[in-house]
């Protein structure tokens, strides 16, 4: 027959015009079944397209066969115990409760009901559970209780092996069609056709089949084993009454009746127990290292959940600017430099409140790796106090201003400025909002650094032995000790931080050179174990002065030469300081004779190449002053990149599992051969200006489920949406300030449940949560906008089977699935990395000439030595001639596949190949239309926090009162804009991995969002 839905509109129709909704292009046709028993609902939304459409998909996408909790809601309305029996019975899968048996199976909820209508998966006592609650809802009385039974283990593998057929057919007519496609204004285009990828799997049985004949001893293999024990003291069962008669619902051997119990001849009941959840805790935590110590990882923020808590939830990891939606449209996004860090819980099941509370947030922090410490009543930066002065009126006593701008390291730019009044003195106290900078008429918000004249010193001192007794161990300390005393007789507010170095002067007097402080003293014995570089003369120059102790008053020509290098450089001197008396009087002298500024302010600029000229003013401009400026040159390749942050790393932890991630930048293991460069800063900056979401799955949501998240997640832009759409700008700007569900669409394939998951021979399921990482890296300085994923080894994939010995080759060739969406979506996966290459697994190579060479020598070496030389267990299969650092990993027992990318990451990548230039004033635009991660900076479970943060932010952050005209963007930017936003994931594809109703599939989230015409922000046709 010619496949049609029930209103007689072919599958194929119906996919195309499913495409108007921006939800469906190229839907495989193997979602829609045959069926002639649906009317024509009349389904009636509200407001505006497209919200009043998406609130009518949503209905009708309750009427789907695989929308699980749109078919409790009807049966409970309908009432009949036998058809709610069924549904719980037949249409839900049962699951075990762990990897390898059905331990405490009359009691563990794994994922609770709402797990269970989204997955289609239950433990038994969840089967018990969601049968209870639809009987209560209905108004039937009933309870559970444990069922005696004699449930034999040949019996149990058939309760598994049980095929659901599952079809995605939301009941919507060929008028509703034409009604939806006239509000949408919607014009057929080329993407409407219908595309299968993968049907039947054929791709994954061939990838499988491909790594199965590169496994070594497949004959040693020990498969995985399950043990089909059944809990005959702990059956759990709901007890009804119904029609005045008790009655039971035996809900796994399929032979017993409606009504009946399993052992109805001499079967007994008892009172169940308290349902238990699993107590699996998940903590995510977000830690950095810098230039200066890359031995210490410091945190930024950490959150801990439980498991069943996060699934069908997210977490968005996000880097809050703190700029307002006005100072957005003018800040150029190379501008940003203080962040706040946030795990945000975004939950449909919640309001705000519940989010917020399990939402955590850290201090914000500047790309230089200090943290901003906002506690009630002061600030801190770094270590570095800020006086708190609540006059407003101080600047009234401003007569004049003298300004020094100091270019250091690009982008990082230091004024020190000194207001003076009539009387010529300084005036101190003055806070950041009394001041307002630009710099080439562009405004800054720019860092207050300093607001007192107070001298900050670092001092460094060789650790090594061959130091004397005075400069060593406790007698250094009370030399600092001393010394600090002295200093602060003048200095009250001075700062003194110590670094004990290693005997490599010169690296360490570079670091240094790279701080914030205005006076460096090394005492050192001149012993010196590397030689300077004079390609970082400007970077020592940029820096503070150098004094340079010489422990021993030595004249050796070899100390005396380092001495003289290091003094000369830093713009320095050079003292003798075996009588520490004596230097610490020629210290305190030295620091009376350079000039230490009142107030510093630093901040980041954009355009390397540019004359610059910095203004500062204050009362209104009533009072002003400028310099000129220009960045020397800094080598970048090999350049050591000092007090900048060095390297992101995101931690997720599942009991006692953990599993590392390098967020951004540099490698503390692979890299660590050498130091850090402004190459990992860079990539750190591309990253901290985007975003990334942490989905949690279970076994994964039905389509419908997944459609269903997709659609909430643009109703929840409905307040400003048609705020917009009205011209109600200032409506709009207060809804946007509000917070913002955030998501992407890529999702829906990636997280999908497996094809044929269940079959009349095998059960392969998600015995670990399932977790997904979506990153977003925005490009700067000419790197590559990128949008990067991560399947997280989390999921522990297990199969059983009729026959034992396939339980690993199936379960390969199930997780080979993950492999192939990968594949499609993106742009850079293991698969196109490694194929048509000829393949070995690790164990055969290991040993041989060729690879010893690989991990011992080259720049590569740590990797091939840590990631594949080093023996975990698992099988690895590497590209034969290692032009590629990409891999399969298979887990030795069970079979679970992943592709490995060259970064670490089991998942994929997309580039986007156009330079920022002229996006670079339009920040929140760019990253709404980029990262298709929603339409507000910040996600609305975070915002009451964050809200309270930027209270205190302001205070030390530059205020910017000068709102620019926002007619100003000009049509280039427009256009880049628009351009932009029509040519992310330009390819939407859905894919059939298979059965009907065992669905991946990937949308377009700016297309779908912003689809038609006169909807906010899209010029996309």
């Amino acid at each position: 027959m010619k496949p049609s839905t029930d209103n007689g509109t072919t599958r194929r129709e119906f996919i195309e015009q499913m495409s108007l909704l921006g939800l469906a292009s190229m839907l495989p046709l193997s979602f829609f079944s045959c069926g002639n028993d649906a009317a024509d609902i009349d389904y009636q939304g509200s407001g505006l397209a497209p919200y009043k459409v998406w609130e009518e998909m949503l209905m009708a996408l309750e009427t789907s066969p695989d929308h699980l909790e749109g078919r409790m809601k009807k049966l409970i309305a309908e009432g009949d115990p036998k058809a709610m029996f069924h549904f719980v019975r037949d249409e839900i899968y049962l699951m075990p409760t762990s990897q390898n048996s059905l331990n405490k199976m009359g009691e563990l909820m794994k994922y609770g009901i709402k797990g269970v209508l989204r997955y289609g998966f239950a433990t038994p006592r969840e089967k018990a559970e969601l049968l209870n609650k639809m009987y209560n809802d209905a108004g039937i009385n009933s309870r559970v209780i444990y069922e005696r039974t004699n449930i034999q283990v040949d019996e149990v593998p058939a309760f598994f092996f049980r095929p659901i057929d599952r079809s995605f057919a939301p009941k919507i007519s060929k008028k509703t069609f034409k009604r939806w496609e006239a509000e949408m204004n919607y014009k057929q285009s080329e993407n409407s056709a219908a595309k299968n990828v993968d049907q039947d799997i054929a791709q994954s049985i061939a990838l499988a089949n491909e790594l199965w004949d590169e496994l070594p001893n497949k004959d040693q293999i020990n498969p995985h084993k399950f043990d089909f024990r059944w809990d005959n003291y702990s059956t759990p069962t709901v007890e009804f009454t119904y029609q005045e008669q008790t009655m039971y619902a035996h809900l796994f051997d399929p032979k017993v009746n409606f009504g009946a119990l399993k052992n109805d001849n001499g079967g007994s009941i008892k009172e169940a127990d308290e349902t238990v959840f699993d107590d699996q805790k998940i903590k995510i935590s977000l830690n950095f290292t810098d230039g200066i110590d890359l031995r210490e990882e410091k945190e930024l923020v950490s959150g801990e959940w439980l498991a069943y808590e996060l699934v069908g939830n997210q977490i968005v990891v996000n880097f809050l600017h703190g700029l307002s939606l006005q100072e957005q449209t003018y800040t150029n996004i190379g501008n940003l430099r203080v962040f706040t860090p946030a795990l945000s819980f975004q939950s449909f099941d919640m309001n705000a409140e519940e989010m917020d509370k399990k939402s955590f947030l850290g201090n914000p922090i500047t790309l230089e790796g200090r943290t901003i410490d906002l506690s009630e009543n002061s600030a801190q930066i770094g270590n570095h106090p800020l006086l708190i002065n609540a006059d407003k009126d101080l600047q009234k006593s401003v007569e004049k201003i003298e300004i020094k701008a100091v270019p250091n390291t690009y982008p990082l730019v230091k004024l020190e400025v000194k207001p003076l009044n009539n009387q010529g003195e300084f005036v101190e106290g003055l806070s950041a909002a009394d001041f307002a900078i630009n710099d080439n008429d562009n405004p800054i918000a720019a860092l207050m650094e300093r607001n007192e004249r107070a001298p900050r010193i670092l001092i460094l001192y060789d650790g090594s032995l061959s130091m004397p007794d005075e400069y060593y161990g406790e007698n250094m300390d009370l030399f600092i000790s001393q010394l600090e005393n002295s200093i602060k007789e003048n200095y009250k507010g001075a700062i003194i931080t110590k670094w004990q170095t290693p005997s490599e002067l010169f690296t360490w007097l570079l670091k240094a050179s790279q701080t914030d402080n205005d006076l460096i003293i090394y005492a050192t014995d001149g012993d010196n174990n590397d030689a300077f570089d004079d390609r970082n003369i400007n970077f020592y120059k940029s820096g503070p002065p150098a004094l340079v102790l010489n422990v021993y008053n030595s004249d050796q020509k070899h100390r005396t030469e380092s001495f003289t290098k290091m003094a000369e450089a830093t713009n320095g001197a050079v003292f003798n300081a075996k009588d520490q008396s004596l230097v610490i009087e020629s210290i305190v002298e030295f620091i009376d004779s350079i000039e230490i500024p009142p107030y510093v302010f630093t901040y980041y600029v954009t355009d390397k190449e540019a004359d610059h000229t910095a203004k500062i003013s204050v009362d209104a401009q009533r009072v002003a002053a400028s310099a000129n400026y220009e960045f020397i040159s800094f080598p970048e390749n090999g350049m050591a990149l000092g007090q900048n942050i060095a390297g992101l790393y995101l931690n997720i932890k599942v009991d006692n599992k953990e599993i590392n991630r390098i967020y951004a930048g540099w490698d503390p293991i692979i890299n660590s051969n050498r130091t850090p460069t402004i190459t990992d800063f860079l990539d750190v900056k591309c990253h901290l200006l985007g975003s990334a979401i942490l989905s949690f799955e279970g076994e994964g949501p039905t389509f419908s489920n997944a459609l269903s998240d997709v659609l909430k997640y643009r109703l929840s832009t409905r307040e400003w949406g048609e705020a917009v759409m009205n011209n109600e700008i200032k409506k709009a700007r207060e809804a946007i300030e509000k917070g913002s569900f955030t998501s992407t669409d890529a999702f829906l394939p990636l997280m999908a449940p497996l094809s044929n998951q269940v079959t009349a021979h095998s059960f392969t399921f998600s015995s670990g949560l399932r977790v997904g990482i979506i990153k977003n890296k925005i490009g700067l300085d000419g790197r590559t906008t990128e949008t990067n994923f991560d399947f997280v080894p989390t999921s522990n994939y297990v199969t059983f089977s009729k026959n034992e010995e396939d339980n690993f080759k199936i379960n390969l060739i199930k997780t080979a699935q993950l492999a192939i969406r990968e594949k499609e979506i993106f742009q850079q996966s293991t698969f196109h990395l490694l194929k048509g290459k000829n393949k070995v697994e690790r164990a055969t190579v290991v040993n041989e000439e060729w690879f010893v060479e690989l991990y011992q020598k080259g720049d590569d070496a740590l990797f091939w030595r840590e990631t594949i030389y080093r023996h975990d267990g698992s099988y690895k299969i590497i590209d034969a001639a290692a032009q590629t650092k990409a891999f399969w990993h298979i887990n030795s027992k069970t079979g679970e596949l992943y592709g490995i990318l060259p970064n670490g990451t089991g998942g994929g990548t997309n580039s986007i190949e156009q330079q920022l230039k002229e996006l670079n004033r339009v920040i929140d635009l760019y990253m709404l239309l980029f990262t298709g991660m929603g339409v507000a900076s910040t996600p609305i479970g975070i915002v009451a926090t964050y809200g309270k943060t930027l209270v205190k932010l302001y205070a030390i952050v530059t205020e910017v009162l000068i709102i620019m005209d926002p007619t100003g963007m000009d049509d280039k930017i427009s256009e880049a804009m628009k351009e932009l936003a029509c040519n992310i994931h330009k390819e939407i594809m859905f894919f059939s991995l298979g059965k009907v109703g065992e669905v991946m599939g990937g949308f377009d989230l700016l297309i779908s969002l912003m689809g038609g015409d006169g909807l906010p922000g899209t010029g996309c046709s």
